[in-house]
């Protein structure tokens, strides 16, 4: 199909309403992320220069290991709650105008309940490292801290399966033909092939996804019974070799370690800042686990620039990932099955305004993508 013809198409399945949704959606994804810095800023101020993170220290004995701990965690309890509005509009508001939601509040509340219990502890101990770096290593915490975030970074990778299944059901693929073409395509790729997990994300969400994730020694496909209802055993075929490209180039390894320098670099300059802090508003200075407002500040802001360079990375190696896959499985037609039907579910621009996919996409529009698999395909 002629790459005109497929973003033509992707125009049409999108229609006149799905088009101006799309947009919507990038507008507020633009005005979520400011969003959420403007609020981290309101709660720093809110807790910070009134001394109430101070006087939470106190109470919790912040000043032993233990006690540094609960005041890390009990802060991050009091941002989640505060964020809970903030949340809301842009988690389940914004996905209810766009039709893509089918939760009811209270289902909508406790998932974003399970996901920040599963985050916060892995952030909060995260965290808790931290200050106990800055504590143990006042002068040389640099490669202390380094492994901080080397372990935060594995926990989240291994995080992945609990996130999913804390929030969709998840049951075995009941089609043996669609799972011996799937295991055929990981023989071939040269991975240990761990089957198919649907997730019954229809329940709540009209949007369509896939991965893999690890299992045990082997990698174990994860799909959207959205996307598998829909999507057919070629475009499967393309979106599986898309993620096995993703295994086969090491992107994750890579991508971890970007962010990694990231965070470094941003808890770096975060403790700077808690240096000054030290003799403000009863704070103690880098060690002082009441200065956790600032520090996410800080580094919330310096992300939000900083993520610019791992979205650029990221890019980069989608459009290898969907080589690959054309490679592994030689459809085209696969791949523009995928992605159409990806589109229209997830509301897709086929064509975002070109600064806010360099700033906040971490993958190529769609428009570009076809149009590289276009120039793949004759070179193959």
């Amino acid at each position: 199909m002629p790459e005109e013809t497929v973003i033509a198409q992707i125009y049409r399945e999108l229609g006149e309403e799905g088009l101006a949704k799309a947009r919507w959606q990038e507008k507020m994804r633009v005005l979520g992320s400011l969003a959420q810095l403007l609020w981290s800023a309101l709660f720093a101020l809110l807790l910070v220069p009134t001394g109430w993170a101070a006087a939470l220290r106190d109470a919790l004995g912040g000043q032993s290991a233990f006690g540094a701990l609960l005041v890390v965690l009990a802060i991050m309890v009091l941002q989640g709650l505060f964020n809970l509005p903030l949340a809301w509009y842009f988690g389940y508001r914004v996905e209810q105008v766009l039709g893509t939601n089918r939760q009811s509040p209270a289902g909508w509340l406790l998932d974003y309940l399970k996901q920040n219990l599963i985050s916060g502890a892995l952030f909060g101990l995260f965290f808790w490292g931290v200050y106990m770096v800055f504590r143990t290593w006042p002068g040389g915490w640099l490669p202390a801290l380094a492994a901080v975030v080397f372990l935060l970074a594995v926990g989240i990778y291994l995080a992945q399966p609990l996130m999913l299944r804390a929030q969709f059901k998840a049951e075995p693929l009941d089609d043996e033909e669609l799972n011996a073409r799937l295991a055929r395509l990981f023989e071939k790729a040269g991975f240990a092939y761990g089957g198919v997990r649907v997730l019954r994300a229809g329940e709540k969400t009209a949007r369509g996804n896939a991965a893999l994730v690890p299992n045990g020694g082997r990698w174990e496909v994860v799909i959207y019974d959205t996307l598998l209802d829909e999507i057919g055993p070629e475009g499967l075929e393309f979106v599986v070799g898309h993620e096995l490209g993703h295994r086969a180039h090491h992107d994750w390894p890579l991508i971890l370690t970007i962010y990694g320098l990231l965070f470094v670099v941003g808890i770096a300059l975060a403790h700077a800042v808690l240096v000054w802090t030290a003799g403000r508003w009863g704070l103690a200075g880098p060690g002082d686990p009441a200065t956790l407002p600032v520090l996410n500040l800080v580094l919330s802001a310096w992300l939000l620039l900083g993520q610019v360079a791992g979205n650029a990375f990221m890019r980069s190696r989608e459009y290898a990932a969907d080589r690959y896959a054309l490679e592994l499985t030689g459809s085209l037609s696969g791949f523009e099955r995928a992605f159409l039907i990806l589109a229209r579910q997830n509301l897709s621009d086929p064509e975002p305004p070109a600064w806010v996919e360099f700033w906040l996409h971490d993958h190529p529009s769609i428009a570009k993508r076809f149009k590289a698999m276009q120039e793949a395909a004759r070179s193959l």
